[in-house]
């Protein structure tokens, strides 16, 4: 039975939220960033940054117009599988019209300051709520599965994989050690890449101030970014212990409900929309805003923009840190120079691959 209407429309609304993201955000970076280019903290406000803000905009335009017609057409046809690669294309070209920006303001980039900032004293960073507040969704997984253990003989031989727009089961596999505990390995691998960047959030990232309103309000930033974090996991790790042990739970309550399939975009949408109300590292918080002087070299993010590939991707060996803070949208991104960072991106990236072994083999099983 082909997916329902919300789940063919899950790429479309993907698409949206990159659109609407691509066109804000050269306005959400740090004032002397622009287009991951170090500025002056005025150029992006002179006649020459909104040229190059005005014709990004019209090529985005374009190309999201083309991207989102095809996947609304493909998610409303018998190729709605091929939606997910319409989604790609528009990200691959979304990311060629900022490229096209970065050149145009290349000529005009400038040297970031060659002072930098260390925190002195004790460091105030920790995980929301400490150690014990990030242990529970770990917790909650431990004893769902010490539940399934104890309940084994009692999960049916076949277990129900999908439900009809009836509300009737018509997808089941055998019960095994992989069908019934995969949910739980599943969100473990995704709880432990979610607490190492939270773990990094607190103690891996480089400030860009350490002091005055510009780090108590990048300190601001970090917080409500962590607290979104673990407010996640607390979702992923619920969503999946129930799954792993709805065998066993009545069968009013086994079938997920139809609006589930929503959760994930409507945390992504709200997500981006408070991360973007404050700000590339809470830039945007007026009331910790203060003028730069006027005689003084940009700040930027304190790096060197030959360390910074194709503008997203910082490569540099001389940093210890393995965060820092992105120059083309919100959030943070690694130091592709250390070895750690690619570690916690080999365990983000186990996520996808368990999700998809686990469909191949449940189809498999059918």
């Amino acid at each position: 039975m082909s997916p329902s209407l919300s789940i063919r429309l899950i790429p479309l609304a993907l698409g949206i939220l990159s659109a609407v993201i691509h066109w804000f955000v050269p306005r959400l970076t740090r004032p002397d960033l622009y287009f991951a280019v170090t500025v002056a903290p005025g150029f992006r406000d002179g006649p020459e940054g909104r040229a190059v803000l005005r014709l990004y905009r019209l090529r985005l335009i374009g190309v999201s117009i083309l991207a989102l017609t095809l996947m609304g057409a493909l998610g409303l046809t018998s190729a709605f599988a091929l939606a997910p690669l319409a989604l790609l294309a528009q990200i691959g070209s979304n990311f060629g019209v900022f490229y096209g920006a970065r050149r145009q303001v290349l000529p005009h980039r400038l040297a970031p300051t060659t002072i930098r900032e260390a925190e002195v004293g004790p460091r105030d960073r920790r995980i929301p709520g400490g150690w014990m507040s990030a242990a529970v969704p770990f917790a909650l997984l431990a004893a769902s599965a010490a539940y399934l253990g104890m309940h084994w003989q009692q999960i049916p031989e076949r277990l129900v994989l999908h439900w009809g727009i009836h509300g009737q089961p018509d997808r089941w596999a055998a019960r095994s050690l992989g069908t019934v505990f995969l949910p739980i390995f599943i969100a473990a691998v995704t709880l432990l890449a979610m607490t190492l960047l939270l773990y990094g959030m607190a103690h891996w990232l480089r400030p860009i101030h350490s002091s005055g309103p510009e780090g108590a309000q990048e300190a601001r930033y970090r917080r409500i970014a962590s607290i979104m974090i673990l407010a996640l996991e607390y979702w992923v790790a619920v969503l999946c212990s129930w799954l792993s042990i709805r065998p066993l739970l009545p069968a009013s309550l086994q079938r997920p409900p139809a609006a589930i399939a929503l959760v994930p975009a409507v945390i992504a949408v709200a997500v981006t929309a408070i991360l973007m109300w404050l700000g590339q590292g809470g830039s945007r918080i007026r009331s910790l805003q203060r003028p730069e002087p006027q005689a003084s070299q940009p700040v930027g993010d304190r790096t060197e923009d030959r360390f910074w590939k194709l503008g997203v991707f910082y490569f540099n060996r001389d940093d210890p840190s393995i965060m820092v803070e992105k120059r083309f949208g919100i959030g943070y991104t690694m130091n592709f120079a250390h070895p750690l960072a690619w570690i916690i991106l080999g365990l983000l990236a186990l996520v996808p691959l368990a999700v998809t072994t686990t469909i191949a083999i449940r189809h498999m099983m059918r």
